[in-house]
């Protein structure tokens, strides 16, 4: 006879407690990810993000670490070289031990040891040479990482402004999509008392539809520009990332004159790219020298220990033999004068002159191209202040025939395409003032990045 267990009744009042605080920790979490997924960044933040993150300047970085090794290297060559080798032997047949001084055929078991020591005491300034040329070669690594991230600020500067340009295109895209829906709204009233055609109504519809575009195609812009800035900065994708305007005064700015003479001038004092330059025409005339010293005879001091082990020497143990019997020392004085070597020297040294040539070449076009750069970019910033002025004057004006407009379409004299042109001329007044704006922070961005003083802040 087979038992079967009754099943027992769950608990409901246990279940429903327990679905019941399930649903209040779940509402209670949701909004902490919300706020997790929603981060705030400054143009601050930003400019440090990318400074810290970028894989260029910590390349950068890491070369110059080589350069500063290879000058530590380089004034380490004026101390002595020291070495010390030991051999050890076991040697079958007849031979000849030093030790005894006779010959053997036992089997023989040897233990040579030696220190050596040398220093150079005159290589034609070789030495002197090399430690200037690695000292300058350092320095200018320097100036090529200062002059990386003054690119990385301009690089996030640039797409930061159009992330925020983008932003106020399309608040005005969604603003005009608004207003053009409520004046459809209103046409369709007008046309159901029949106080207006219902062309009317349906051209307006086309304009509604029309603007609801635009707010697509402008947050479609936004979102391409964002993905821009998140991959140049390195940050999670995953995170809704809002950008703040920076503090901006552009009244100052709009005041701001200076004249070619005096901005290349700070250019020539600042650009790092500049320094950069100079700094390894110098390493090339510095290692120009060192090569030339291939010419000039070696002098060189040395000092050596010698000292051996022999198992046929029973009379003496192994520390006796190293270290008083078989020991030797020899003190040497090196001379090597160059006289033929295949022209490999004559070789090196053209090399060399031709290494420092391109290198002032880079210098001399270097200087060109930043007058060129800084003419452009105060041509272009003088044009910004003067659109800033025309878009602002533009603005009021549409802005006052707007209003005309709705005026009269309000008293039945006005049409709805005149009014949809006059609407379309003042939206894109608003969209020209906000490009106006933000290319002004950008030219003045650029003509400071010319100049080499771009800090971290607009």
């Amino acid at each position: 006879m087979k038992l079967y267990k009754k099943n027992k009744k769950p608990d409901m009042h246990k279940f429903i407690n327990f679905a019941a605080l399930s649903i209040t920790l779940l509402l209670s979490i949701t909004p902490l990810i919300a706020q997790v997924q929603d981060s705030t960044l400054t143009y601050d933040e930003a400019v440090s993000i990318a400074l810290r993150e970028n894989i260029q300047i910590r390349q950068q970085e890491n070369i110059l670490e080589t350069a500063r090794a290879e000058r530590a290297q380089a004034y380490a060559n004026m101390a002595p070289s020291l070495n010390f080798g030991a051999t050890g032997q076991r040697i079958y047949g007849r031979q000849f031990d030093n030790t005894t001084g006779r010959f053997t055929e036992q089997k023989v078991d040897r233990l040579y040891g030696g220190l050596s020591a040398e220093l150079t005491l005159f290589n034609g300034f070789a030495i002197v040479n090399t430690i200037k040329q690695r000292q300058k070669a350092a320095e200018a690594q320097f100036y090529q990482i200062n002059q990386s991230k003054q690119d990385v600020i301009f690089s996030v500067s640039q797409q930061y402004l159009q992330v925020l340009l983008n932003q106020e295109l399309l608040r005005i895209a969604k603003s005009n999509l608004k207003q053009q829906n409520e004046l459809a709204a209103s046409i369709k009233i007008f046309v159901e008392t029949g106080t207006r055609n219902i062309a009317d109504q349906y051209n307006q519809e086309s304009e509604a539809r029309k603007a609801a575009l635009s707010v697509v195609e402008m947050e479609n812009q936004l979102t391409v520009s964002k993905v821009q800035l998140i991959r140049t900065l390195q940050i999670d994708p995953f995170e809704n990332w809002i950008f703040t305007e920076p503090d901006f005064n552009e009244e100052i700015v709009l005041e701001e004159r200076s004249s070619m003479e005096d901005m290349y001038n700070t250019a020539i004092a600042n650009r790092y790219d500049l320094k950069q330059q100079t700094n390894n025409i110098d390493a090339s005339k510095y290692a120009l020298r060192a090569t030339k010293s291939l010419y000039y005879p070696n002098l060189s001091l040395g000092y050596d220990l010698y000292s051996q082990y022999s198992n046929l020497d029973e009379e003496n143990n192994l520390e006796k033999q190293l270290f008083d019997i078989n020991n030797s020392q020899v003190i040497s004085l090196r001379l090597n004068v160059p006289i033929f070597n295949n022209l490999s020297t004559r070789t090196r040294i053209q090399r060399s002159k031709q290494e420092l040539n391109n290198a002032m070449l880079d210098l001399e076009d270097l200087e060109r191209n930043i007058f060129e750069q800084l003419q452009t970019a105060i041509a272009d910033y003088n044009t910004a202040q003067e659109r800033i002025v025309a878009a602002e004057a533009q603005v009021k004006a549409a802005e006052k025939a707007l209003e005309a407009e709705k005026e009269r379409f309000r008293l039945g004299v006005g049409n709805i395409l005149d009014l949809n042109r006059v609407n379309a001329a003042y939206v894109e007044a608003l969209s020209t003032q906000a490009q106006a704006n933000y290319q002004l922070i950008f030219q003045k961005t650029a003509l400071d990045y010319y100049q080499g003083t771009l800090d971290n802040s607009l």
